[in-house]
């Protein structure tokens, strides 16, 4: 919380001095700069000042300034952050009716996610998320796809993840989906697994093609498995005493502002994904391997069912399901 006030005193002091806004929100992104959620953010960003006349100053603190997804969202909960673009799994620590999202296999295509983040499947996730933790879902980022990437090992198989430590995020569902793979989860804060990787602290992570660009993970490690395990959903999530002191029209310019962002960003990462897919490839070194992605999906199965079980969501797991017919 220290490094996020210290950063936040002096971005609204410079805020203060350059600009005549009735309002400035503060919006944390852990990814950096060139990456296509920070991208995203800035887009938001531009809209809502246009629109609003300069009645709001939006202030973006990419590539991990104000600290890791947790304390984003720890940040956004106070008040201390306005707005933050977030992992439904981090978000679970607040309500666990966003952890669905996160699961590995959850999604079938890109498709089958925006017909349920834009449909009433993502509303209603919204509006019980807002209800259980004073947070406001104002839309849906995401759209990439997933793969794993390793430094020393190609992974041709489910069975080359025995051993192997793996990169992930302070989340005991997906701590045990590493483990239901063969391999052990460590917990790294993202804007430090470059050096994880480099040092051997962790053997793998995963991630979208765009991090393994923008963020250089595959400098480090030049394997990357197509397990095309998630399709991204990272929600954009406001404090709601922040959007409530906006005027009525304001707060329309947000929540339309922040639709129309996270609809650039489906487009721009699905652009992307195919761009730095090659990109790996030809500029970085990268070996692909495509292992038989079946036995994946069977461990990852009772993952999802234990999950939606044990928080109660089983009836919105099946929703998600049936969604993709």
């Amino acid at each position: 919380m220290k490094k996020i006030l210290a950063v936040l005193s002096a971005g609204l002091l410079l805020t203060t001095a350059s600009y005549a806004a009735d309002f400035t929100l503060r919006l944390g992104v852990v990814t950096p700069t060139d990456h296509p959620h920070s991208i995203s953010a800035r887009e938001f960003e531009r809209l809502v000042e246009e629109r609003s006349g300069g009645r709001i100053d939006v202030a973006v603190f990419d590539n991990g300034t104000l600290g890791s997804n947790p304390e984003l969202l720890d940040g956004v909960k106070t008040g201390a952050i306005d707005i933050c673009i977030n992992t439904p799994g981090v978000m679970a620590e607040y309500s666990n009716v966003t952890g669905i999202l996160e699961l590995p296999y959850v999604f079938e295509s890109i498709d089958h996610m925006m017909a349920v983040t834009r449909g009433d499947i993502g509303a209603d996730i919204a509006a019980r998320y807002e209800a259980e933790t004073d947070m406001a879902i104002l839309s849906y980022f995401g759209g990439a796809e997933r793969n794993m990437i390793t430094r020393t090992k190609a992974i041709e198989s489910i069975d080359d993840l025995a051993g192997l430590k793996m990169r992930t995020w302070e989340w005991d569902v997906i701590l045990g989906w590493w483990s239901a793979m063969g391999a052990s989860g460590a917990v790294v804060a993202f804007p430090e697994t470059y050096s994880a990787l480099q040092t051997g602290v962790v053997d793998g992570a995963e991630n979208e093609y765009s991090t393994f660009t923008s963020a250089r993970w595959a400098e480090v490690a030049p394997y990357i498995a197509l397990t095309q395990h998630n399709v991204t959903v990272r929600p954009m999530v406001m404090n709601v005493a922040s959007l409530d002191r906006l005027p009525e029209d304001l707060q329309a310019i947000v929540r339309q502002a922040a639709i129309e962002a996270a609809d650039f960003d489906v487009a721009l990462e699905r652009e992307l994904d195919e761009k730095n897919k090659a990109l790996l490839e030809s500029e970085f070194g990268v070996t692909y391997t495509t292992p038989d992605k079946t036995p994946f999906i069977e461990r990852s199965v009772p993952v999802i069912e234990k999950f939606a079980s044990d928080e109660g969501v089983t009836e919105l797991a099946q929703q998600i399901r049936d969604a993709a017919k």
